[in-house]
């Protein structure tokens, strides 16, 4: 196993370094790669530097990489490694015990070619912004990817933690370096190239948890979902040919057009709705909307935290008032972020890149 975190900056990465060799897996390597332009030797673009044994089975490499982006930096960590599994881990993130293994043991069948774990805020309990999101995270990784899995239309593995097939990733030309979604671009191709040849299969395995922080301002969780809408469009763009087409069965019928219709274009429905509500503020049916899409949610985030607690119900119940209070909160939050989402969207083409 080739661990890849990639790194901007002099962040301390202990714990997430510390998390990889609690795995226990045998012949590993991790590859720290950093954008550093002053760390190179003049006329240099990549240099390896203080290369150690943490222990008998782990080796530590630390790689400078003159190009920036995370993409380039993801692509040369690929050409160097030396083992056939990749494994792609940000630097913020801590892996359960035992993540690893759950993922590998996927890559037995020779069809599988990444296998993508579940993601679980570590600093749910510090705000009511990060108690929000962590409430996203469980409703997307505990709902959302798992009908998507059954459905074997995986349009998306989290840039924060991922295990690919080294080959594959190779064979794919590795990470785009033209777009800020770089890992749903990934994945889209090598779906794209598994309809074409023969049945690559990606796998979302619920049992490999992987930690991760998510922004603590609002400044910042903005950001993030202004460059993530402006990731998603570029991918849409460049996959339009699965959207909705039936030859790559349920990923393009299914995944790729709720992609389109609800992560892309929600925003936009959403600003119309909320213009009709100013314009027609008595309106029962637009009221009953509103009714129904917070109840929506709430039974969404109700059934994501049966299954988050193992489905006992005296752990739900008592998480309850929370559940009740953090939807409301997230439907005020929401817009907030659609309107950052449709600038996303207007400046697309004059920020496509920026990160």
């Amino acid at each position: 196993m080739s661990v890849l975190i990639p790194l901007t900056g002099f962040k301390t990465i202990d714990d997430t370094i510390e998390s990889v060799v609690r795995q226990g897996c045998s012949e590993c390597e991790i590859l720290i790669l950093r954008n550093d332009i002053k760390s190179l030797p003049q006329g240099t673009d990549v240099a390896e530097k203080n290369v150690s044994y943490l222990d008998s089975d782990y080796l530590l490499r630390e790689i400078f990489i003159r190009e920036k982006g995370k993409g380039n930096a993801l692509n040369e960590g690929i050409l160097r490694a030396k083992n056939n599994l990749v494994c792609v881990l940000d630097a913020d993130c801590i892996l359960k015990e035992n993540a690893l293994s759950q993922a590998v043991r996927h890559f037995e069948n020779e069809d599988v070619v990444a296998v993508g774990g579940r993601l679980v805020v570590i600093n749910e309990n510090s705000s009511a912004l990060e108690r929000i999101q962590c409430c996203e995270y469980m409703k997307t990784f505990q709902t959302a990817r798992r009908i998507f899995a059954k459905l074997n239309a995986q349009c998306l593995i989290s840039g924060a933690f991922g295990v690919f097939r080294k080959s594959s990733l190779l064979e794919m030309g590795g990470y785009d370096t033209d777009t800020v979604g770089e890992d749903m671009e990934l994945v889209l191709r090598l779906q794209d190239g598994g309809y074409h040849k023969s049945g690559n299969q990606i796998v979302y395995d619920p049992t490999a948890v992987c930690y991760t922080r998510v922004p603590h301002s609002l400044k910042r969780l903005l950001h993030q979902r202004d460059r993530w809408q402006r990731g998603l469009m570029d991918c849409l763009i460049k996959h339009q040919n699965m959207i909705a087409n039936p030859r790559y069965g349920m990923l393009g019928l299914a995944a790729m057009s709720y992609q389109l219709v609800v992560e892309l274009l929600g925003p936009i429905f959403w600003g119309v709705y909320a213009c009709l509500l100013m314009w027609e503020k008595s309106s029962p049916f637009l009221s009953m909307v509103f009714v129904g899409y917070v109840m929506a949610q709430f039974g969404l985030t109700v059934i994501s935290a049966h299954i988050d607690v193992d489905k006992n119900m005296r752990r739900l119940l008592k998480w309850l008032p929370k559940l009740i209070l953090t939807t409301i909160e997230e439907m005020l939050l929401q817009i907030l972020i659609n309107v950052a989402r449709s600038i996303g969207m207007i400046t697309f083409y004059w920020r496509r890149l920026v990160w």
